[in-house]
């Protein structure tokens, strides 16, 4: 028998193969690499275009989730309609290409168009390994990469925050040499993965393919639930360190520390998800990350030193931890295999239009209750809400 005739065999073996699962984290550490890597730039990057608008400066930081947001679920669809494989790959050489940009460009619309193109081909990247990650995983091998991957994407916000804080102390350019990572990765993806046979993906190899219906419900709150998180995650990057400064001068070192705290419990969190997933529901995950959320925020409104900020970040990032392998779990679980592509290039829109509105939709609420450590006690009894809703969902219809 042939080798195409045996896409069995070759989904099965894939979920033990180091080098599959290696290429697939590095393009899920790609997106990280989008936007943090930069954030340290922006003041010599804002002194190098003095003539021009701060507002414009920030935007090249912003602009790749911007078109994550828009451009997720057109990759998830090319994805289900051309392939899996080629698309990342070319996903990958624009990413490259576009994020390398940064390091030549001495024009401000010319950077903010390359920042343009490199949030495309992230949109493609995000959506489609994690999309792979469906295809070539059993059920029960899924829960364990998903939380590997998030623990993954976490701590690699940590390591990539320090690196472009180093690189922007040479050159505010410095951080936009990390983009070359597209190049590196590209061969090996090539090498290492492979394009899932359509009709036998591990589901479907057990029996006749399901009928393509969209669970649209449950969609709609699974996004609504990855846009809220992301939102609530990002008001620790973009508040965090003016709730700091309000309370008296601090060191640069010191905030960093206090950031940190977040995505180091997410990773700890995410890496055992697959571990702790099994003994709970999908809804009461949901409850346990909104409950630890709402008690680091209330912390942090509370908060009269240092160490009890950092304590209360901390515990908002062991909630953090769940919520990202959780939602991509009930993905996995809800949707066909057919459609998965487009169902996750859904998701990764929903997820980074969260990140974009995050810092848009704090300042108001800030404005108008008075203070940022209102603001944290108000997004800490959103977490109430969703929480209940959650608890009352996973009895009467999840």
């Amino acid at each position: 028998m042939g080798r195409d005739n045996r896409p069995d065999r070759r989904n099965i073996i894939s979920s033990s193969n180091f080098h599959l699962k290696a290429a697939l984290l590095l393009a899920s550490s790609m997106t990280v690499l989008s936007g943090a890597i930069i954030a340290p730039s922006l003041p010599g990057m804002n002194a190098h275009f003095g003539g021009e608008s701060e507002v414009a400066v920030k935007l090249v930081l912003t602009m790749p989730a911007l078109m994550i947001t828009l451009f997720s679920p057109l990759m998830g669809m090319l994805s289900d309609r051309f392939g899996r494989k080629r698309l990342l790959v070319l996903a990958l050489l624009v990413y490259g290409m576009a994020g390398f940009a940064g390091f030549l460009l001495d024009n401000l619309n010319s950077l903010l168009l390359s920042r343009a193109i490199l949030g495309m081909a992230v949109a493609g990247i995000i959506s489609i390994s994690t999309t792979l990650i469906g295809d070539y995983f059993e059920a029960s091998e899924r829960a364990k990469f998903l939380g590997l991957q998030g623990s993954f994407m976490a701590l690699g916000g940590v390591v990539f925050l320090n690196l472009g804080g180093a690189l922007s102390d040479w050159s505010w350019r410095g951080p936009f040499l990390t983009y070359l990572a597209g190049f590196i990765l590209l061969p090996y993806a090539w090498r290492v993965l492979y394009e899932p046979k359509r009709g036998h993906t591990p589901e479907t190899t057990k029996g006749p393919p399901p009928a393509v219906t969209l669970p649209i419900g449950r969609l709609v709150l699974a996004y609504t639930l990855g846009l809220s998180s992301m939102a609530l995650f990002y008001m620790v990057p973009a508040q965090l360190p003016f709730l700091l400064t309000e309370r008296g001068e601090i060191s640069g070192t010191a905030v960093g520390l206090a950031l940190s705290v977040t995505p180091m419990a997410a990773a700890t969190v995410s890496f055992l998800y697959g571990r702790i997933k099994p003994w709970f529901s999908i809804a009461t995950m949901y409850v346990i990350g909104f409950a630890l959320v709402a008690a680091g925020y209330t912390t942090l409104g509370l908060a009269s030193s240092y160490g009890m900020t950092v304590v209360g970040a901390g515990i908002a990032g062991l909630g953090f931890g769940i919520f990202l392998p959780n939602g991509n779990v009930w993905l996995m679980k809800i949707t066909p295999p057919a459609i998965r592509g487009r169902v996750f290039g859904g998701s990764s829109s929903a997820v980074f239009l969260g990140q974009f509105l995050s810092p848009l939709a704090v300042a108001p609420v800030a404005l108008w209750l008075g203070s940022l450590r209102d603001a944290y006690f108000f997004a800490a009894a959103i977490c109430v809400a969703f929480a209940i809703l959650m608890a009352v969902l996973g009895v009467t219809w999840l």
